[in-house]
């Protein structure tokens, strides 16, 4: 059989091989402004989930990633810095829900709840 001859029939095998190669990706964000001395400076938390995977944090901070990293470390704590100031980023939870805590300079800053994605 000549697939060139049934373009339409080579397109969905393409199709059909890059959907069964592709690892599937779901990311959960909660989007929030720091309280306190810190007030309205934009923080953004993302965990994205690949299938058979760890799950990847990303925190931004004024608008760029200011840590990221892998469930098992961000569990143990993740440090980053923001113009001098020490970051601190530790997640906790079971099951599909996720605390994460942040610090700013060793003190408690924000925290959220997120649901893993599936």
């Amino acid at each position: 059989m000549n697939l060139r001859r049934l373009p339409g029939l080579a397109a969905l095998i393409a199709a059909a091989g890059l959907a069964v190669g592709s690892v599937q990706a779901a990311e959960a964000c909660v989007d929030d402004t720091l309280p306190g001395r810190l007030a309205d400076a934009p923080v953004r938390l993302c965990i994205e989930a690949k299938a058979g995977q760890p799950a990847h944090y990303r925190l931004w901070l004024a608008g760029d990633v200011r840590i990221s990293g892998d469930e098992p470390a961000v569990l143990r704590g993740l440090a980053g810095d923001w113009y001098g100031h020490p970051l601190g980023l530790c997640c906790t939870g079971a099951g599909n829900v996720r605390r994460c805590d942040l610090s700013v300079d060793g003190e408690a800053a924000w925290s959220a709840e997120l649901v893993l994605p599936r």
